[in-house]
């Protein structure tokens, strides 16, 4: 195999990856909005496909690149620690780094977080009670901040559902866009 073909055949196969990346993250998104859950059968038959693919396509190298994917995305772990994110969102980034890599991964962690962000924000402040949750949410961290005491945060309006999994969704494809 030629130079040039090996590398556009190296680049299809990034882009086949990537598209199975989306794919599960869309399929993550839709079940996240449905049910308010990412089912675990999703994510973890996800991450065993990002291994074999990762193996067949490009061998043991392939291999240590999905591990460190699914390393990476256990980093958001940290997220879910605080109360931010749910374990169906951290298995979702974990499945994400069994196909793309630890530092694909990482740009979509920040991607869909600064999503997430935004997102919130502006479903805060279309919600009636949108006031009332951004005070309470700046009370939280200047509390946290003068007591060096990290809890959960505890929202006070139960009723409302933010879907981070569509978050998740965006960032990646932001991150394709971009990288």
């Amino acid at each position: 195999m030629k130079q040039g073909q090996m590398r556009s055949s190296m680049e299809i196969a990034y882009i086949i990856l990537k598209g199975a990346a989306v794919a599960v993250a869309a399929a993550a998104s839709i079940t996240d909005l449905k049910t308010r859950k990412i089912p675990n059968k999703l994510t973890f038959s996800a991450m065993l496909a990002g291994l074999a693919c990762n193996l067949v396509l490009f061998g043991f190298k392939g291999l240590i690149g999905s591990f460190l994917g699914i390393l990476m995305g256990f980093t958001a772990f940290i997220f879910f620690a605080i109360g931010a994110l749910k374990a169906g969102d951290v298995k979702l980034y974990m499945a994400i780094g069994a196909f793309t890599g630890w530092r694909f991964c990482g740009y979509a962690i920040v991607y869909s977080i600064l999503v997430g962000g935004v997102a919130a924000f502006i479903f805060m402040l279309l919600r009636k009670s949108g006031r009332t949750a951004l005070k309470n949410l700046k009370n939280y961290f200047v509390n946290m901040f003068y007591t060096h005491h990290f809890y959960m945060y505890q929202s006070q309006d139960t009723s409302s559902y933010f879907s981070f999994g569509c978050c998740i969704l965006v960032g990646l494809v932001i991150t394709w866009m971009v990288l």
